[in-house]
């Protein structure tokens, strides 16, 4: 008797376990900076005079298309540890027109996973835009804009503007806020003042999303040329390395600030350093434990040896498309950031 109370028992405890194992649906998004990404034909609108067949870069059909074959190899291998043909919505930068982007679509990878570009033209000076890819099948756009950056104290300065998508992801209303932040030419400091600016539009958004449903899902994604760490993106925008933080005080998260100050991970490098300007942040509707709505899992960078250079004084940096005005063939000066999101299955 004692015996088979025991098998009893064991039989009873397996399938309690097996009845409360759940499974999830899991999927990836990302930002990529494509570093570039002109076509070949002259727009009188638009800095592209490098980009041109007669340009300083020499800047042919068959560079073009090389460039595009490169970007859509990255971005459809990106999350496949996890998911296969590519992120379900991937944010990107330095993109001169919706026809680049078009193009980038129709790549035989990107193309074999439905994808459906987004980019509505800034006022940036180099003629480069942010702009989103997103795999039809899985997100469905309700609804986009962009927001501009107006400096009143430097009324001439121009930058690229900031896009906003929402949509359904999963069966849950997600908003993507899509980011090129002004750059440190003219030095980290001088400059500083701008990604501040930049940061805070990004925040009034956030505000205004949250000010109608306080647990909304809101993904910020882009190249922030500022580190986790710096004031522009820990204090202005009040992205908080800690959960606990986001939820009770910021509504903000960044899980890149522990990746970038404590293990020394980076997405671009420069005079022998290391800065993590491609980031992630999520809005505390994305956090908790309850999986039954769409839920933060983990952020990376992605940064596997094809992407880098394998010799020379930058080994190991990211392997570009050019390096001291020479065609080298590569990718991008920055690795692409992602992030797993995961759902119960209903």
């Amino acid at each position: 008797m004692k015996q088979l109370f025991l098998s009893f028992l064991f039989l009873s405890t397996f399938l309690l376990a097996q009845a409360q194992e759940k499974s999830y649906n899991i999927v990836c998004v990302a930002f990529y900076n494509l570093e570039n990404l002109f076509d070949t034909i002259n727009d009188p609108d638009k800095n592209d005079e490098e980009f041109l067949p007669e340009g300083l870069n020499r800047w042919t059909s068959e560079k073009y298309l090389e460039k595009l074959s490169n970007m859509a190899e990255v971005i459809t291998q990106i999350g496949d540890e996890y998911v296969k043909g590519g992120p379900v919505c991937v944010g990107v930068s330095e993109v001169e027109n919706i026809g680049v982007l078009t193009d980038l679509a129709n790549q035989p990878k990107m193309k074999a996973s439905g994808y459906v570009p987004i980019l509505l033209e800034g006022p940036d000076r180099r003629g480069v835009d942010v702009g989103f890819l997103y795999r039809k099948d899985f997100f469905t756009v309700l609804y986009y804009t962009s927001h501009r950056l107006i400096v009143p104290e430097n009324p001439d300065f121009k930058t690229r503007d900031q896009l906003f998508i929402k949509g359904i992801l999963l069966g849950d209303t997600v908003h993507f806020i899509i980011n090129h932040w002004p750059s440190r030419s003219g030095g980290e400091k001088r400059s500083a003042p701008l990604r501040a600016a930049a940061a805070q539009l990004v925040r009034n958004t956030v505000d205004s999303v949250l000010a109608v449903n306080p647990n909304a899902k809101i993904i910020i994604m882009g190249d922030l040329n500022d580190n986790p760490t710096n004031a522009s993106v820990y204090k202005v925008l009040k992205a908080s390395p800690s959960q606990q933080a986001a939820i009770d005080i910021t509504g903000l998260y960044n899980p890149m600030y522990n990746m970038f100050k404590k293990q020394g991970i980076g997405s671009n490098a420069y005079r022998d350093g290391w800065s993590l300007f491609d980031q992630i942040i999520v809005s505390k509707g994305l956090l908790g434990n309850d999986r039954s709505t769409l839920k933060f899992y983990k952020a990376l960078i992605f940064n596997r040896n094809f992407l880098k250079q394998t010799e020379g004084p930058f080994a190991g940096y990211p392997f570009r498309t050019f390096v001291g005005g020479q065609y080298m063939g590569g990718y991008s000066d920055h690795f692409p950031a992602y992030m797993f999101l995961v759902k119960e299955k209903q």
